[in-house]
Parts: C-alpha cells; sequence; structure tokens
C-alpha cells in the first residue's frame, strides 16, 4: 500500500491538458523515468534531471530512495513520471545506479554515472520516458514513446573508444555494430540489445568450443555461434567480424543521415550492403546463408524478425517487419 501511495504522488504533477487546442502553449507530454533492480538493495536508474536548464521537482532516484528509508537492503523502486510543455526541449537525462543503504556503496562497484543532454521534440498528449543501458562497457540514453520508438538521437559513449592499454596490442577493430548481453555476443547479434560501435578495438585472447575469447576495447568478452554453427567456424565468425583498417574513416564518408542510422545501429532505405553491414552486422547465417542474397533476415532480442530486401544495384529497397518492429530497427529516410 505505501508503494501504491508513492506512485500515484510521484504521478500528481500531471496536468490534464485536453481542454486545451494542440497549438496551445498549456498543451504537455508526460515523462516517466524507469528504474530496474540490480541485485539486492540496489537500482539502475534512468531519469529526467532537467528541462531547458531547469531543475526538474522530483526524479525516480529521489523517490525511491525516500521510500527505501528504515528498509535496510530493501530497495523499493517508485517511477516518476511529469508533464512537460510540447515542443521541443533540451533535456538533461541521467544514468546511475543507486543503493537503498549508502553503506553499499563503500563495498559494491557501480558502473559510472552517465549523463548528457538531448534535443527532443514533444508531441501534445503522448506519453515518453527515459530508458537507456549502463554497465562496465556500455553507457547511453535516449528518450523513446511508450511502445519503444526512440524519439531523436541516442547518447553513446563507449568507454575506451581507443583501446590503447597494452593488452591490446595488435588489436584489429570491429567492422560492424555488434551486441551484447553481459559478456555474451551472439552470431544473432541481436539488435535491441545493447551496442558496440563499429571500429571498436578487438583482439582475440583465447579459443573454446563454438566461440573466441576476446578483448573488445580492453573488457573481457565472448564472442560465438548460437545458430549458424552448420555454416560456420568460430574462426570464420570471428574473420568476418573483424577488419584491419578503422571503418570509421569509411563511415565518415556517408551521407550523414547514413552516418546517424549506422552510428545508432538501424536500418534504413537506401543504404549499401557496405553500409548494413557496419550498421547491422551479418545476418544469421542459418537464415541467409550468402551476402549475394536479395533478402537478409535479422532479429529483435525478442526474436521479431525483420527482413532488408535488396534491389539489384546492392540497395535496401524495402524493410519488411511489424510496424512495432519497424518503429524500433528502422531510421526514417529524411
Amino acid at each position: 500500500m505505501f508503494l501504491r501511495l508513492l506512485l500515484l504522488s510521484a504521478l500528481a504533477f500531471v496536468l490534464p491538458a485536453r481542454a486545451q487546442s494542440d497549438a496551445s502553449p498549456a498543451a504537455t507530454a508526460l515523462i516517466a523515468d524507469t528504474a530496474f533492480p540490480a541485485g539486492q538493495g540496489a537500482g539502475l536508474f534512468f531519469h529526467l534531471a532537467e528541462v531547458d536548464g531547469q531543475p526538474v521537482a522530483d526524479d525516480a532516484v529521489r523517490a525511491s530512495l525516500f521510500a527505501s528509508r528504515g528498509r535496510g537492503r530493501n530497495m523499493v523502486l517508485v517511477q516518476v513520471t511529469r508533464s512537460v510543455p510540447s515542443g521541443r526541449h533540451r533535456l538533461k537525462v541521467v544514468a546511475r545506479t543507486a543503493f537503498s543503504a549508502p553503506i553499499e556503496s563503500l563495498f559494491r562497484a557501480a558502473p559510472a554515472t552517465f549523463e548528457g543532454v538531448l534535443e527532443v521534440d514533444l508531441a501534445p498528449y503522448e506519453r515518453y520516458q527515459v530508458a537507456g543501458a549502463l554497465d562496465a562497457f556500455r553507457r547511453e540514453l535516449w528518450i523513446e514513446r511508450a511502445g519503444g520508438e526512440i524519439v531523436g538521437q541516442k547518447l553513446i559513449d563507449a568507454g575506451d573508444p581507443d583501446g590503447q592499454s597494452a593488452e591490446m596490442a595488435g588489436a584489429a577493430y570491429t567492422c560492424c555494430n555488434l551486441h551484447y548481453d553481459g559478456d555474451w555476443i551472439s552470431d544473432a547479434n541481436w539488435s535491441t540489445l545493447p551496442l558496440i560501435p563499429a571500429g571498436a578495438r578487438i583482439v582475440v585472447k583465447d579459443w573454446g568450443r563454438h566461440r573466441a575469447h576476446v578483448l573488445i576495447n580492453g573488457r573481457p568478452m565472448r564472442i560465438g555461434l548460437d545458430y549458424g554453427r552448420e555454416r560456420l567456424t568460430r574462426e570464420q565468425l570471428l574473420a568476418s567480424l573483424m577488419v584491419k583498417d578503422d571503418p570509421r574513416v569509411r563511415l565518415a564518408t556517408f551521407p550523414e543521415a547514413v552516418q546517424r542510422a549506422v552510428r545508432a545501429g538501424l536500418a534504413m532505405v537506401g543504404m549499401t550492403r557496405e553500409q548494413a553491414l557496419m550498421a547491422l552486422g551479418p545476418p544469421r547465417a542459418d537464415q541467409t546463408p550468402s551476402l549475394d542474397a536479395l533478402r537478409w533476415t535479422y532479429f529483435t532480442q525478442q526474436e521479431d524478425p525483420f527482413v532488408l530486401v535488396w534491389d539489384g544495384e546492392g540497395r535496401i529497397v524495402s524493410i519488411e517487419a511489424d510496424p512495432a518492429v519497424t518503429a524500433i530497427v528502422v531510421q526514417p529516410v529524411p
């Protein structure tokens, strides 16, 4: 009951604006913070901090810490939603881990706080939320509509982008964006997982069955075959993902809209095969046996498929997917 009261109080700032016209300055949108369990006594938070330079009145971190007082290592997560006038805004957003008991921060390592400013157009009466990824390797922040469609651009921090430590000596580059779950990079390369950008430094350190143990920008990771074992060896998989020359040099020559799509890991009609490979990585070999095929099949983490359809000149002419999938894997053509 206590948590429910807190959730209701967090929503009390929302102003009903249906009586106003969409053109009215009073028309508002809703922006929610998001909070997730991060082990006993800890929460992972993605929250709004400022709107056009003005601090927000409350956020999910402060509300959750207040709700967790006197509960020891039991973190009570409170989702905070507030109304913001519709229109274009500069939104300061923050990703951080917080502990219900302050002493926990002395004994438990947590990923560094990541923050930045996003310029976003908010539509009247729409619901949005702050979302992101925060772990030892990747820090990302973005605003998305209810349903998962990303609005505007992502904030992305790749950590050690140049991988200059001594253990990275002789490293190659990742040819393309790779997606990971913990320390695992599957040949499925599920497009909605957190993203390692093309051009990260990579070196193979050891081999296991159907997989390789690698360092990517100094972080231990594993890359392996979940689906393509009948068509690829582990060595062939790694050879397809590693290149000698930094692909970011080539990326800088692409049209600006294509560059944005590649950096966000999105497909876009009009892309060449080179550009699509950089954005999405190679498709699963069990679904797309050859890169000469006119249809390449990819999957989201939820195993929802989307298909790139090529013309005879090697450009994407259409992308087949359910509308909900299209919203999160396709960059609209400007």
